[in-house]
């Protein structure tokens, strides 16, 4: 089934900016191949998508996950975020979307909580987290699957596709590939030089608050064609439809303000 999209296996590259030292089974459709396969499967995935991996046990479980680089700036990781307060203020920001879904013909949705609270490794400047969402017009929970790896100039966003109570494979699974992802040389966080690089307008708590992913129709469409293609799931890909920005966090609300005196 996979062969129309030239998998391939080993050392495999992330656009320009990364690689990813997969082990042994698991399989990677690179940039147009991936895109396809997406496509496929309902969606418009944009140029963003850089990749789509799956593990050696793809053909039973039909967990996957989707590679994507977001070239926003370097994301100051010097704030300790209080998950609890963000998660309050996403729950609203979901509230907000749902209601713009509404108002485009589609069903509501609501951010359940953490399926996975977030985790930050500052050595390796990683980060991974998980939602429960709730979608009107499927049954049960959606899974939404986040790993961040903070590079020089941008971030590559990692988004893990499964069932809610696949939730331990997937999250196990995003974690192997978030052991062996990273940037290239020249294009990692350390590499990061103030004289030259842009920095992003939100750290590590707008970074999670963000990427609350509630695009019109893209989970939906395509969880109806998981069902009848491949089995059962309901999906949380945070990057294929396009994304909600709500960017919190006091560097952006300061930005913000300055503007606003400035003008």
């Amino acid at each position: 089934m996979l062969d129309r999209y030239h998998p391939v296996e080993g050392t495999v590259k992330i656009g320009t900016v990364a690689e990813a030292k997969l082990t042994a089974g698991w399989l990677f459709l690179s940039g147009a191949d991936a895109r396809k396969f997406l496509t496929d499967l309902g969606n418009q995935p944009g140029p963003q998508v850089l990749g789509v991996a799956m593990p050696p046990d793809f053909a039973e479980s039909k967990v996957f996950a989707v590679y994507s680089y977001a070239d926003e700036g370097h994301v100051e990781d010097d704030e300790n975020p209080d998950y609890d307060a963000l998660l309050a203020e996403m729950q609203e920001s979901a509230k907000e979307s749902s209601t713009q879904r509404k108002k485009a013909g589609l069903g509501g949705v609501e951010l359940w909580g953490w399926a996975e609270p977030p985790h930050y490794d500052k050595e390796q400047h990683k980060l991974y987290w998980a939602e429960k969402l709730k979608f009107e017009e499927n049954q049960g929970l959606t899974l939404n699957y986040n790993v961040r790896v903070l590079g020089r100039t941008g971030h590559l966003v990692v988004n893990g596709v499964g069932d809610l109570d696949q939730l331990e494979l997937v999250a196990n699974h995003s974690k192997e590939l978030l052991t062996v992802t990273e940037f290239l040389p020249g294009q990692r966080y350390e590499n990061f030089d103030p004289q030259y690089d842009k920095v992003a307008a939100y750290g590590i708590g707008g970074l999670i608050a963000g990427k609350v992913a509630l695009k019109a129709g893209l989970f939906a469409k395509l969880a109806v064609l998981l069902k009848v293609a491949l089995k059962p799931i309901l999906v949380g890909v945070a990057v294929l439809g396009g994304m909600i920005w709500k960017v919190l966090g006091g560097r952006k609300k300061q930005q913000e303000a300055q503007t606003t005196e400035a003008s």
